[in-house]
């Protein structure tokens, strides 16, 4: 039973935000941040696995950030705006997961979702449970890696929702 609790316990707050400072591994390397937004798109498409720095990146690239920036800054930033979660750990290389693609798009758009998220605050589980109910991510393990194809089609639809609120061939999407 105690074992049980704990894996719940885990469960829900592995992307929560703790207030704690976050462990960033490599935090001094330059983020390249793209100003031309196909130029991103055209290079992280054909990557197998998007790193965390990449991600990091499109994320940035939808926010407008345009300054050049350390990862270290670069995860700053987005903590400040509440995107990331502080008991993650970061490092540029590291591939990034799509529970914590999910939680950075639930987060930039400002999303409210179900009973447990409303409950427990946004977790890369249930994120990811939202946004694939929503059409935005196809699915799959919060634990899985990102491909670039991928990322990419995540990055329109999370730009389409900014911009009108709503995802166009959702229905499709969410197979109703």
């Amino acid at each position: 039973m105690i074992l049980l609790s704990a894996v719940v316990v885990i469960t829900l707050t592995s992307c929560q935000s703790t207030g704690k400072a976050p462990r960033i591994e490599n935090g001094e390397q330059k983020l390249a941040l793209q100003t031309d937004s196909a130029a991103y798109l055209d290079y992280i498409s054909s990557k197998p696995t998007v790193t965390q720095a990449d991600a990091i990146k499109g994320i940035l690239l939808l926010l407008g950030e345009k300054r050049q920036m350390t990862f270290a800054q670069a995860v700053k930033t987005l903590l400040d705006k509440q995107i990331v979660s502080s008991n993650w750990r970061f490092n540029p290389t590291k591939p990034i997961t799509k529970g914590q693609v999910a939680y950075m798009a639930y987060q930039l758009c400002r999303m409210t979702g179900g009973l447990t998220i409303l409950l427990t605050g946004p977790s890369c589980r249930y994120c990811l449970k939202e946004l694939q109910y929503r059409g935005i991510m196809s699915p799959g393990m919060p634990y899985n890696s990102v491909t670039g194809m991928e990322y990419v089609a995540i990055l329109g639809r999370v730009d389409e929702y900014l911009q009108t609120g709503t995802i166009s061939g959702a229905e499709q999407r969410e197979g109703g």
